[in-house]
């Protein structure tokens, strides 16, 4: 048996260690929505992560053969006793980059407070100066045990940075009322939505900024690396002549037309959310690809896509909103 062999088997031997840890494993079940998708083990979670990673189109694409994922989210939903599967299409990328966050639709977050939140019934909204841009929202909660409100009040709808969904124009009520939901719950119970955010909540967190120090030189640390015999490397010059990937880049950029609308925008807030949704991920035939043709028929911009808060929604109406633009061409 060579080495290779050998690792192989102790491999195998410390999986079958971990499963048999995992399946002594029990998870508590007690919340409301069944026990179908409740797991009451490791064995069974990573059973059923394993299921939902092959069930192709009933789950979201990234969720699609990973197994890691899918049990993240069989997780996540298990205190709120949701099914997996539908959640799956409530969650999407905050961006197109690969290592990109899990971002949550506004409706499946405030959803979770309903199932969750320590009150009696569920959340109450007051609204205040409507009709101005100093509108505000005060989410009101009865607490179970005492019987006191628990409240917050949103800032005027002026001051909120991050405001990229159309609904902020369109139904402001509404998206000012997800916002506070969600400000309430982290300020009076923030272990409710530990590791979920909304992507409005994902451009508002600062940027990691690099702080690392640049390698010091001269002096002691030089005379230090020559006594570990370590050498300093140069920096490498750059090399400005230009791949043939930049150069193929470079062409490619003449040939687009200026004046052509290509997705999203660039705006205060950065790209329009629009730009990170594939619209041919569209339902052709839906109410929201009818609606999306016609937008295009009466000019407007694909900016003016109403549903940012129902992703499922947005790729339909985006799906006929491009179609249609492709048919004109």
């Amino acid at each position: 048996m060579n080495d290779t062999t050998k690792k192989q088997t102790a491999d195998l031997m410390l999986r079958e260690k971990r499963r048999q840890e995992l399946g002594e494993t029990t998870f508590n079940t007690g919340a409301q929505g069944g026990a179908l998708m409740q797991p009451r083990n490791g064995k069974e979670l990573m059973d059923m992560a394993n299921m939902m990673a092959g069930c192709g189109t009933m789950v979201r694409d990234f969720y699609r053969n990973s197994p890691g994922d899918c049990a993240a989210l069989i997780m996540i939903c298990q205190p709120y006793g949701f099914n997996p599967y539908q959640v799956s299409w409530k969650t999407y990328k905050a961006s197109k980059n690969a290592d990109a966050p899990v971002s949550f639709e506004g409706q499946l977050v405030n959803a979770m407070l309903n199932m969750s939140a320590p009150v009696k019934g569920r959340l109450k909204y007051r609204y205040e100066n409507e009709g101005t841009d100093n509108l505000t929202c005060t989410v009101i909660g009865i607490d179970k045990e005492t019987g006191e409100e628990i409240t917050y009040t949103s800032p005027p709808i002026k001051q909120i940075p991050v405001k990229n969904s159309p609904l902020w124009k369109g139904d402001p009520q509404q998206q000012l009322g997800y916002y506070s939901a969600r400000a309430w719950a982290r300020r009076h119970f923030p272990e409710l939505l530990l590791g979920v955010y909304t992507r409005e909540e994902i451009e508002e967190a600062p940027s990691v900024r690099d702080i690392t120090p640049p390698q010091a030189t001269g002096g002691w640390a030089q005379q230090a690396r020559e006594a570990r015999g370590e050498v300093m490397q140069e920096p490498e010059a750059e090399d400005t002549a230009g791949t043939y990937d930049d150069i193929e880049d470079a062409q490619m950029a003449d040939d687009v037309d200026p004046d052509e609308e290509v997705g999203g925008f660039e705006d205060e807030g950065g790209t329009h959310w629009t730009a990170d949704v594939d619209p041919d991920e569209g339902n052709p035939g839906s109410q929201a690809w009818d609606a999306g043709i016609e937008a295009f028929k009466q000019g407007a911009p694909i900016t003016d896509c109403p549903h940012e808060d129902n992703m499922e929604d947005a790729q339909d109406w985006l799906g006929g909103y491009v179609g249609a633009r492709r048919a004109a061409e």
